[in-house]
């Protein structure tokens, strides 16, 4: 008798912790708000690079300034880098000479200026904390 009830415990244990497993491998969805001074930026991209050992980072589309991060492919919590990036959409497509064609054939490629600055892009030095809650809301504003 004393078999079949430490069995019984055994396997009621390894119930229990099997329904407590994180199907998501520990990640965390993470959406917010990206403004521009003041102004919500209209569209662009978010990054997320992992400084604290984590396997995982992201890349997001910033939309009415608003971006998402499912928790499906989600951040695991540590520290970030953050990175954003937003192109005016009109810039001269030959920006050496503007009075040139784009290149060779023609073609109607635009070569967007950044709009973000380099203090928020490629010289970031912005680094936020993921925690381990999910969701998790991360603003993001831009002077």
């Amino acid at each position: 008798m004393s078999r079949f009830v430490i069995a019984l415990a055994v396997g009621v244990a390894g119930l229990a912790s099997a329904g407590c497993s994180d199907k998501f491998g520990g990640r965390v969805e993470v959406f917010g708000t990206v403004t521009l001074k003041g102004q919500p930026l209209k569209s662009g991209i978010v990054m997320f690079d992992a400084l604290s050992g984590q396997d995982t980072g992201a890349t997001a589309p910033i939309a009415d300034g608003n971006y998402r991060i499912y928790r499906e492919t989600g951040l695991k919590p540590g520290k970030y880098r953050i990175r954003v990036t937003a192109g005016d959409g009109k810039t001269a497509v030959n920006p050496l000479n503007p009075n040139e064609p784009p290149g060779p054939g023609g073609g109607t490629n635009i070569v967007s200026k950044e709009l973000v600055p380099a203090n928020w892009n490629r010289n970031s030095k912005e680094d936020r904390d993921v925690p381990d809650q999910s969701p998790f809301q991360l603003d993001l504003d831009i002077k």
